[in-house]
This record gives structure tokens, C-alpha cells and sequence, in this order.
């Protein structure tokens, strides 16, 4: 079991590999995880800084911690998924312009930032509704989670964890078919059964590869902090490296999951392997399902 778990995830570093080589190819789609970040930043900047400017910030943080009645409040669960849905919209409707622009990569085009901002906006009916299905399950899980404990916390935590897999291809469903969300989780779930371990493999590959990133960036944190009292202009240098690289590797690895993803599906859908991938590769990671 361990040399097949130890084969899978040598296949997803290959696999890895190999979108990289495509990222070289288009580094625009990079723009794209940087858009969602400015959005999200907007949005939330709009929303918050001037409760924050006028005080109102701290005393609704406060209230919202200590008293169970100011939680169940409608205009507080009700605030609380609009932005929440909001946020969905933006990061859903920037994933879909990438994954576009990796479609296109593998058809043998050339793609550009505008074919992908071009394609969601064709799209935006589709993404709109695909992001208000799922933000509204995603928030009532969450809330069901919050009030829950023991057993009971385990289970919603578990049925999360399936959601996530479940709804993992919806995006690219979204792009290349412009389905409904039921009809999306349906064709998503179905990807997933002909990649389950390709997928998850390559997804905990790189969620590895982030986690890792994010350790370089807090031991150097860590390391400005103690040089702080002593040489402070050294500890401002340490972090603001450890911003710049938690935030380009994060960009990075957002970017190479997007294109993963488009490329097991394409082939676990259309059985096609994408241009650029190597046959050898893309072929042994579903060598049991073809087999």
C-alpha cells in the first residue's frame, strides 16, 4: 500500500512538473490569482475600514464574541453571508478566466488575460449562480459546524470535507459546458470518480508545497523578530522578503493547481491528454482506471 500511495504521489510531482512547464509558457495567468487578491482586497477594505476608522469595529468584534444573542441576530447571519458570497464571486469568477486561459493552452492556442476576463464575463450568469449555490452550503456548514461539538462537529466537519471533493472539477464543468449547479456537481463528482487518487494526490502535493513555503515565510518572521531591538532595518528587510515570498508562492501554487486541474479533467472527460503533457506521464497516472 505505502509503494502504491509512494507511486501516486511521484506521479503528481511529475505531473507538477509538467505545469510548470505550461505556467513558462503563459506566466500572464499569474495575473489573474493577483486581480482576485486586489478584488478581495477592495472588497473587504470597502466593507470594513470604516467600521474600523470610526471605533464601531472593536465593539462589534466584541459583541459578536460575547454574546450568543448578537450572533443569531438575522442582520448579522445575513451581513455575514453577503460578503461571504461576494468573496466567492470574485475568487470563482478569476479561477474560471484562469482555467479558460489553460483550456485554450492545451487546445494548441495561444491565450491571452483578456480571453480569460472576456470568457467570465460570457460566463458571469452562469459563475453568479454556480457562486451563490455554493457559497450558500458552504455558509450553512459552516454555521451548523460553529454551533455544534464532539461527534456531532466531527461529522459536519467530515461532510465539508466531502463537499470539497465533490464540487473540486465544478469550475472547469463551468467554463467548458456553462451548466447549472446541480448539473455541474454532478459532472464534477463524476470527473473526480475516473481521478479520485490523481487528484487528491496532486492536491495534497501541492498543498504540501504551499505549507512548506508558508514555513519558510514564518521562520523568517521568526528571524526578524529577534533581530528587531538590535538591527531593526535588518528585521524590517527579513519581513518584507518573508511578504514577498509568501505571497508569490501562494500565487504560484494557486496557478499550478488551476492548471492541474483542467488537465486531469480534459483527459479524465474527454480522454484526451493535453497538449504539452507528456503521454507517458498523464498515461500512468490513470493506468488503473484504463487498465
Amino acid at each position: 500500500m505505502f509503494e502504491k500511495f509512494a507511486n501516486k504521489i511521484e506521479t503528481a510531482i511529475a505531473l507538477g512538473g509538467v505545469c510548470w512547464k505550461v505556467l513558462m509558457l503563459d506566466k500572464e495567468m499569474l495575473v489573474f490569482p493577483i486581480l482576485s487578491t486586489l478584488a478581495l482586497l477592495c472588497l473587504l477594505g470597502g466593507v470594513f475600514w470604516p467600521f474600523w476608522s470610526s471605533g464601531e469595529l472593536g465593539v462589534f468584534m466584541n459583541s459578536f464574541q460575547t454574546e450568543a444573542e448578537f450572533q443569531n441576530d438575522p442582520r448579522v447571519l445575513i451581513g455575514g453571508f453577503l460578503i461571504y458570497f461576494a468573496c466567492s464571486f470574485i475568487i470563482i469568477f478569476f479561477n474560471a478566466a484562469l482555467l479558460t486561459c489553460t483550456m485554450i493552452r492545451f487546445a494548441g492556442g495561444d491565450p491571452t488575460v483578456m480571453d480569460g476576463l472576456r470568457s467570465s464575463m460570457r460566463n458571469l450568469h452562469q459563475i453568479f449562480v454556480w457562486a451563490l449555490f455554493v457559497s450558500t452550503v458552504g455558509y450553512i456548514l459552516k454555521l451548523i459546524e460553529d454551533r455544534s461539538s464532539g461527534l456531532a462537529r466531527l461529522f459536519i466537519g467530515f461532510i465539508g470535507a466531502a463537499w470539497a471533493v465533490a464540487i473540486y472539477f465544478a469550475i472547469p464543468v463551468l467554463v467548458v459546458d456553462r451548466v447549472g449547479p446541480i448539473e455541474a456537481v454532478k459532472r464534477s463528482v463524476s470527473a473526480m470518480r475516473k481521478t479520485w487518487g490523481e487528484s487528491l494526490a496532486s492536491h495534497a502535493g501541492l498543498a504540501g508545497l504551499n505549507l512548506l513555503a508558508g514555513l519558510i515565510g514564518v521562520l523568517l518572521i521568526a528571524a526578524g523578530a529577534v533581530l528587531f531591538s538590535d538591527q531593526p532595518s535588518v528585521a524590517y528587510g527579513f519581513w518584507a522578503v518573508a511578504v514577498v515570498w509568501i505571497v508569490g508562492t501562494t500565487l504560484l501554487t494557486t496557478t499550478l493547481a488551476a492548471i492541474l486541474k483542467g488537465a486531469l479533467y480534459i483527459y479524465a472527460v474527454e480522454g484526451v491528454i493535453p497538449k504539452h503533457f507528456d503521454e507517458r506521464t498523464i498515461r500512468s497516472a490513470f493506468s488503473k482506471k484504463e487498465g
